[in-house]
This record gives C-alpha cells, sequence and structure tokens, in this order.
C-alpha cells in the first residue's frame, strides 16, 4: 500500500433517521436475539444523456443475523447479506457478516467487521450515492460513531477489494467521515444545521500485479441551513440549504484529465408529516466524485474521455415515507434533473419496503 493508504488507516484507527444505533442495555447482557433486515427495492433511472445512460435496479436483499449481548457494552453479530436482482435465478452477492461493537459510552460506539449500513452514513447522493442502500449495504471495515440530540460524527473505513499477493486487481477501500451539527430553536424560530463530509477513495496496492494506475480520490462537502418549524410543525417545516462540494485527484493521475473540482448545491425543501418536497439548483466545474451519483458528475460513465467542464441542474424531488409500527418502512420516490445547458430533462422513481426488526429467542446464563 503507498503512503497515502497508510496515512487514511492511520487516520481511521486514531481518532430523515430511521435505524438510529441499537443500545447495549443492562437487560439485554446474556440475550440471543434474531435481527432480521430487509429491503425490497425499485429503483428505475430514466438518463438519456452523455454523462450517464439510464439503468434498473429491482430486486431484495436479506440479511439475518444472530445476536449476542455477553455484557451491557459488548455486542457480537452473525449472520449472512445475500442480494439478489429480479430476473436472475441466482443470488448476486452472498457473503458472510460479522462483528464486534464495543459501546464506550452511552454516545459512542466502536465496530470492526462488518458495518451497520451504508445509508447511515447519512452521505450526500453527489458525492455517495444513495443507490447504495440497495446495492452496497453491506459494508466491511471498522468504525467509530458519536451521537446525541445536538451532534452526529460517523469515522469509518471500508474496505471493498482485498488483494493476495501475485494478483492482478488493485485493491479498493473508501475512508470517511461524516459530521453534522442541529441547534436548539434560536431566538424560538429557527434552527442551524452544519453538516461537513469528507472521504477518500483509493485503488491501488503494492503486492498485486495490475497494470492500471494507482488513484486516490479526496471528496470534501460542507455547508449550513436554516429550518422552520410551520406553527409547531402543526403546517410542517419548511428551511433552506447551501452545500459546497470539492474534489480532488491527489495522485494526480485521474483518467479523465481532471485534477480538482467543485460545485455548489442550493436548495430549498418543505416536509408535512410523512410527505418531503425539496427543489434545488447545482452548479459545477470539473466535479467528479467515484462514490457519488453519476447524474451531478462532470465525467462520463461509458463515454471514453468524455468531461463537460461545467454543468447547471435544476434539480427536484418529492418523497413519501411511512412507516408501520417501528419496524417497516414504505418509501416512494420520483426526483427530476434539467440540464439547462444541455436542455434535457432526466428523471429517477424509487421505491422500496424496508424490514428491520429483532426478535429474542434466548437468554444465556454465564456460569463463572
Amino acid at each position: 500500500m503507498r503512503k497515502s493508504g497508510f496515512f487514511l488507516l492511520s487516520l481511521i484507527l486514531n481518532v430523515h433517521q430511521l435505524y438510529p444505533l441499537i443500545p447495549v442495555d443492562t437487560s439485554s447482557t446474556g440475550n440471543l436475539d434474531l435481527r432480521l433486515r430487509n429491503i425490497n427495492f425499485v429503483r428505475n433511472n430514466e438518463y438519456s444523456n452523455p454523462v450517464i445512460e439510464g439503468y434498473t435496479l429491482i430486486g431484495y436483499f436479506l440479511q439475518p443475523e444472530l445476536v449476542y449481548s455477553p455484557s451491557d457494552k459488548v455486542q457480537l453479530n452473525l449472520g449472512a447479506h445475500l442480494l439478489q436482482y429480479s430476473g436472475t435465478n441466482r443470488f448476486h452477492l452472498v457473503k458472510p457478516v460479522f462483528s464486534t461493537s464495543l459501546r464506550i459510552s452511552r454516545n459512542i460506539l466502536f465496530t470492526m467487521g462488518s458495518l451497520s449500513g451504508s445509508d447511515e452514513h447519512r452521505m450526500f447522493d453527489p458525492h455517495f450515492n444513495k443507490e447504495r442502500l440497495y446495492n452496497t449495504f453491506s459494508e466491511d471495515g471498522l468504525e467509530l460513531r458519536f451521537q446525541n440530540d445536538h451532534f452526529f460524527n460517523d469515522l469509518w473505513l471500508s474496505w471493498e477489494n482485498y488483494i493476495f499477493k501475485g494478483d492482478n486487481e488493485r485493491e479498493i477501500f473508501t475512508a470517511g467521515e461524516s459530521f453534522s451539527y442541529m441547534s436548539d430553536k434560536i431566538g424560538g424560530l429557527f434552527k442551524i444545521n452544519i453538516p461537513f463530509q469528507l472521504q477518500f477513495k483509493h485503488y491501488g496496492g503494492q503486492i498485486s500485479n495490475y497494470s492500471e494506475r494507482v488513484e486516490t480520490y479526496l471528496n470534501i462537502a460542507a455547508g449550513t441551513g436554516l429550518s422552520y418549524e410551520i406553527a409547531e410543525k402543526k403546517f410542517g417545516e419548511t428551511g433552506v440549504e447551501a452545500l459546497f462540494f470539492y474534489g480532488k485527484s491527489i495522485t494526480d493521475n485521474a483518467p479523465s484529465g481532471i485534477g480538482k473540482g467543485s460545485a455548489i448545491w442550493y436548495r430549498i425543501y418543505y416536509a408535512y408529516r410523512n410527505l418531503g418536497v425539496i427543489a434545488g439548483l447545482w452548479m459545477s466545474d470539473d466535479f467528479f466524485a467515484p462514490n457519488g451519483n453519476f447524474i451531478f458528475s462532470s465525467v462520463s460513465d461509458h463515454r471514453y474521455n468524455l468531461v463537460i467542464h461545467e454543468r447547471k441542474l435544476l434539480t427536484c424531488s418529492a418523497n413519501i415515507k411511512v412507516f408501520h409500527k417501528s419496524f417497516l418502512e414504505f418509501f416512494f420516490e420520483l426526483e427530476g434533473f434539467y440540464d439547462t445547458d444541455l436542455q434535457r430533462f432526466d428523471n429517477a422513481a424509487s421505491l422500496h419496503l424496508r424490514f428491520d426488526n429483532i426478535i429474542r429467542m434466548t437468554k444465556i446464563k454465564h456460569h463463572r
């Protein structure tokens, strides 16, 4: 691994929420539970532009896990992740799931092994594609998470491709940091939200005989937002935010020829009960994020050497979330993207049912 890889690993080692951290409390000590997680999904991208082609994701994943809590601070999870796309007669992905979690304090949780789910990093779509909820939900690595009423911080390493000596492919990993702060009401009117996100994407390794170049990318997002509860949320909530994005090829050898780029995304939203509407303006110059949604990118994912340096998109979305008790979510969303320069409108639709429940099996007595 190159020096940049060692730096990222050292950084990790030293240092809308439906599924919050599952607490390991005193009453759970000795419990052996079965946790079932499943998402049945359809994601239809009606794209027809030079940057990204249209495609459909349809299928489901199932992730059953045995959960054992030997103490009030430790939790072990053992299971499997199975992903299948509709129209196939086999699983696209079958992988073991195992993790050990240590609750350092009431608000701090450290996990090694299989992580809790890619969407729980709360990253922004332009540099961390929301579709990862469906096709890259299960991650492996380590994670340190802090959460309370005002702060959220998630520091993680996801190892995506492991190499052995003599292999002919690159190792791949993502290291990320996701932070956000939400204030109390200021003057009894507004709340301020301040997010900051950072991620490194590395392709490389020293013991593998690959023909590609070593590549490392940095992506940063930061901004601020104001939210206002209308009549104490009786008539919903509205808000505005400005998000700034920056991307850079640290190794300065991106195949696209882009060394660095930036973008700004202005958004206004309204939410009422289970409904949400967002409108925005995206303006970018040489923006590229290897983990991001390519609809926002300057680099084409299917046309060789095609780069649209400056892009301007009018974005909009409408979604509905309906919950059944605490374990089932129905979600439907429509999104639109109008490219003012290409004069082209693209759209996407997402539909899923998400299940997450813990079933008590037995209690294991400890003998000293």
